[in-house]
C-alpha cells in the first residue's frame, strides 16, 4: 500500500513539474504589473515585461529610477539618475532557472519539492545548498488557470524577496 502511495506521490510530482515546464515553454511574451516584499520589510511596485527565452526587464516605480535589464550572460541593474550600471552574470541568479530555453525546474545539483497548497496554488520550490546559485527559488502557479503567480527568492543568508504578478 505504501508503495502504491508514494508512486502516486512521484506521479503527482513529475505532473505538477512538467506542467510548470510547459507553461514557460509556451510563454513567448508576458507582461505583468508586480509588486514586491523583502523579508527586512521594504517593498516596492513596478512593470514587468518578459521576452523568452532570456529576456525579462523589471522596471520599479520608484524614485530614483530602476530597473533590471536580463540577456542571455548578464542581470543589468540600470540606475540611470547616477549614470550606474552594474552586471552580473545570469547563472549566478535564480531568474536563469526561468529564462532558459527550455526550462528546467529539476536542474542538475538542485533539490525540487512540490508542494500543493490550499486554494489552488501550486507551489515549487528549487534549492541549492552551497556553491554559485546558492539559495531557493519558490514559484507559485494558480491551477486554473494554471499559470505563474508569484516567486519567492531566499538567498544563502536568508534573504525572502516575494514577487507578486498582477494583471498578467
Amino acid at each position: 500500500c505504501l508503495a502504491v502511495l508514494l508512486g502516486l506521490s512521484q506521479r503527482a510530482f513529475a505532473d505538477a513539474v512538467q506542467k510548470a515546464e510547459s507553461w514557460f515553454a509556451n510563454v513567448t511574451t508576458l507582461r505583468a504589473a508586480f509588486s514586491q516584499i523583502a523579508s527586512e520589510g521594504s517593498a516596492a511596485e513596478g512593470r514587468l515585461v518578459m521576452r523568452r527565452p532570456n529576456r525579462m526587464k523589471i522596471t520599479y516605480n520608484s524614485t530614483p529610477p530602476l530597473a533590471l535589464i536580463t540577456t542571455p550572460v548578464w542581470l543589468h541593474v540600470d540606475q540611470p539618475d547616477v549614470r550606474q550600471l552594474i552586471s552580473y552574470p545570469i547563472g549566478e541568479t535564480p531568474l536563469a532557472l526561468i529564462l532558459t530555453d527550455p526550462v528546467s525546474l529539476r536542474p542538475a545539483g538542485h533539490e525540487t519539492i512540490v508542494t500543493e497548497r490550499t486554494g489552488g496554488i501550486t507551489q515549487i520550490a528549487i534549492n541549492k545548498d552551497n556553491g554559485e546559485g546558492a539559495g531557493r527559488l519558490i514559484l507559485e502557479f494558480t491551477n486554473r488557470p494554471f499559470q505563474l503567480r508569484r516567486w519567492t527568492v531566499e538567498d544563502v543568508a536568508g534573504v525572502k524577496t516575494s514577487v507578486t504578478l498582477q494583471n498578467l
